[in-house]
C-alpha cells in the first residue's frame, strides 16, 4: 500500500519524497530519507539489532546533528508514533549572518545518524558496504566491508549473527557508478539476483527490509524501478508505482 500519495516520477534531491510503499515489512521509497521512520514501525526499541547498510553512501552525515536533535526534543517528537506526513514537516533554523533560514530536518543522508542519537541502544552491529562515499564518523563503528564480499556473504553474515534481528537497508544506488558525467550500472543483474537470493535466504532473520530508488543516482527513474524489480520478484513482493 502506499503509505503517502504518489507524487510521480519526480526529483528527489534532499528533501522530496515522492513514494513510500509497504508491503508487509518491505518499504520502497525514491529518497532514503524515510528509512529510518519505516523501521520504527517494525522494531521494539525495547530490543536490539543488527543493521546491514547496502549503500553508495554512507549516509552518515552530523554536521547539523546537535540542531537537529534539538528541534527534534524541544518539540516533543516521537518519530516512533507520527506519521510519515508529519515527519517530513519536521524543521529545524539555520542561522546564517542575521538572517534565520528554515530546512526540513530528515534528508537522505542523515537518518542513520539521527536514528543513533535518538535511540542509542538500539543498533548492536553496523555493517556497512558502501562505495566509500561521504565520511563515517568516529562515534559510530562500523564494520566495512568491500563489494566483493557481499554476494558470497550476506546470508552467512545475518544467519551466523542471529542473536538480534536484522534491519536490512538497500539503496539501488549501490549497484551503478558515474562516468563522464553520466550514471550507468556498473554490477550485473546476475549479480543483484545473487544479493536477492541471498537476502531471501535471510528472509526469517530480517525483522524489517527498506529500499531507496535513489533515481537520481541512478540515470533515473527508468533504471531505478527495473533493478528494483529484480530484487523485488525475486523475493515474490509486489509493488505498484502509478
Amino acid at each position: 500500500m502506499h503509505l503517502i500519495p504518489f507524487k510521480g516520477q519526480n526529483t528527489s534531491t534532499d528533501y522530496n519524497l515522492n513514494i513510500l510503499y509497504q508491503s508487509g515489512k518491505t518499504f520502497i521509497m525514491d529518497n532514503h530519507l524515510a528509512a529510518s521512520w519505516c523501521w520504527l514501525q517494525k522494531i521494539d526499541i525495547e530490543k536490539q539489532y543488527n543493521l546491514l547498510h547496502i549503500d553508495r553512501h554512507y549516509d552518515l552525515l552530523e554536521s547539523q546533528i546537535d540542531l537537529w536533535i534539538d528541534a527534534i526534543q524541544k518539540q516533543n517528537i516521537d518519530l516512533k508514533t507520527i506519521s510519515i506526513t508529519d515527519l517530513l514537516a519536521i524543521k529545524y533554523q539555520v542561522k546564517e549572518m542575521s538572517i534565520y533560514e528554515t530546512f526540513p530536518i530528515f534528508r537522505w543522508d542523515n537518518y542513520i545518524t539521527i536514528f543513533n542519537r535518538l535511540y542509542p541502544n538500539i543498533i548492536a552491529l553496523n555493517i556497512f558496504t558502501t562505495h566509500k562515499d561521504g565520511d563515517a564518523p568516529e562515534n559510530i563503528k562500523i564494520n566495512d566491508l568491500d563489494i566483493y564480499e557481499l554476494q558470497e556473504n550476506l546470508s552467512y553474515w545475518i544467519n551466523t549473527n542471529n542473536e538480534h534481528k536484522w534491519i536490512v537497508n538497500l539503496d539501488i544506488d549501490y549497484f551503478f557508478t558515474d562516468y563522464d558525467e553520466k550514471r550507468f550500472q556498473f554490477l550485473t543483474d546476475e549479480y543483484i539476483l545473487k544479493i536477492a537470493e541471498e537476502i531471501k535466504k535471510s528472509w526469517n532473520n530480517i525483522e524489517v527490509l527498506t529500499i531507496a530508488l535513489s533515481p537520481e543516482f541512478c540515470g533515473g527513474w527508468d533504471n531505478a524501478i527495473r533493478v528494483t524489480k529484480l530484487i523485488t520478484n525475486y523475493l515474490n513482493i509486489t509493488w505498484i508505482i502509478d
